[in-house]
C-alpha cells in the first residue's frame, strides 16, 4: 500500500553440491602395481556406487504479463536519480533488484485501470517528486500487469526504493490489513499468479525467498536505508501472511 491522497486510502534480492576428487598422490601408479607384494580385497569404498550429481531445477515459467507502461520519460528518471541521491546515497535511476516488497491498493476492490492512473500522474507524494508506482500490479481475476520497466525504480517503499521490486494487488483494507491479505491468498486466480509472479522473479533476480517481505516488514528489513531518516508507516501485508505466501514458493 503505497501512500497518497488521491485514492480512498494509501496505495503504495542466492537462493550446491559437489562430489569428492581422487587425488592423484593417491592414484595408483606403475611402481606401485609392480612393488605390491598382494591385491587387497576390494573395501565397501571400492564397491559402493557413484553418487549422480544432482539435477538442477528448471527455470519457472514466466507468468502472462500484460504490459500496461505508465509514462516514464527522461523528467521522471531524473527526478527519480535525484530522490535517490538524497535518500539512499546514489544518484541513479537503475534498479538491481534484491528483495520484492508486496502491498495492496487499499483502494476498493475495482481494477487495475485506476492504480494505473493514479501512478501515471506523477503527483508530488510527500512533497517530492516522482510520484509513487509499482512494478506490477495483479488485479483480482489474475491478470497481471506490468507499469515499470524491471531495472527502473519506483517510489513504493520507504527505504528500499533503490533494492526492491513492488508488487501491488487489487485489494481494499475493510475491517484490517490481516483480512485484506487473507482475502488475497483465499481467492485463487489472484494468490496464483502472485505465486507464479514471484518464483519467476526470484529465480531470475537470485531473490532470496526471505527477501519476499510486506511494505508493514519494510522498516525491519537489514537492506532498508534512509539518509533522510524517512520510515514507512503502512500495514499492508502482515508478517505472518507473508510467511503464509513464502511457504508456497518453497
Amino acid at each position: 500500500m503505497i501512500a497518497v491522497t488521491v485514492l480512498a486510502s494509501s496505495l503504495a534480492a542466492a537462493c550446491g553440491g559437489g562430489s569428492a576428487a581422487v587425488s592423484p598422490s593417491a592414484a595408483p601408479t606403475e611402481h606401485s602395481v609392480a612393488t605390491s607384494s598382494a591385491v587387497a580385497p576390494p573395501s565397501a569404498a571400492d564397491t559402493t556406487p557413484p553418487v549422480s550429481a544432482p539435477t538442477p531445477e528448471p527455470a519457472p515459467q514466466r507468468p502472462r504479463i500484460v504490459q500496461q507502461p505508465i509514462p516514464y520519460p527522461a523528467s521522471r528518471k531524473a527526478q527519480i536519480a535525484d530522490y535517490a541521491r538524497r535518500h539512499y546515497g546514489v544518484a541513479t535511476w537503475r534498479l538491481a533488484p534484491r528483495a520484492v516488497v508486496l502491498h495492496f491498493t487499499a483502494s476498493g476492490a475495482g481494477s487495475e485501470p485506476g492504480v494505473h492512473a493514479l501512478f501515471a500522474a506523477n503527483q508530488p507524494n510527500r512533497g517530492e517528486l516522482p510520484g509513487v508506482c509499482a512494478h506490477f500490479v495483479v488485479d483480482q481475476d489474475g491478470t497481471i500487469y506490468q507499469q515499470v520497466p524491471l531495472n527502473v525504480m519506483c517510489r513504493h517503499t520507504i527505504g528500499l526504493n533503490d533494492r526492491a521490486l513492488g508488487i501491488e494487488m487489487v485489494q481494499e483494507t475493510g475491517v484490517g490489513a490481516h483480512w485484506a491479505d487473507q482475502q488475497i491468498l483465499h481467492r485463487p486466480a489472484q494468490r496464483r499468479s502472485v505465486v507464479r509472479l514471484l518464483r519467476w522473479l526470484l529465480w531470475r533476480y537470485r531473490i532470496p525467498v526471505g527477501n519476499v517481505i510486506g511494505h508493514a516488514m519494510a522498516n525491519d528489513s537489514p537492506l532498508f536505508r534512509d539518509r533522510e531518516g524517512w520510515a514507512n508507516d503502512h500495514t499492508d501485508w502482515q508478517a505472518a501472511d507473508v510467511a503464509e505466501l513464502r511457504r508456497l514458493l518453497r
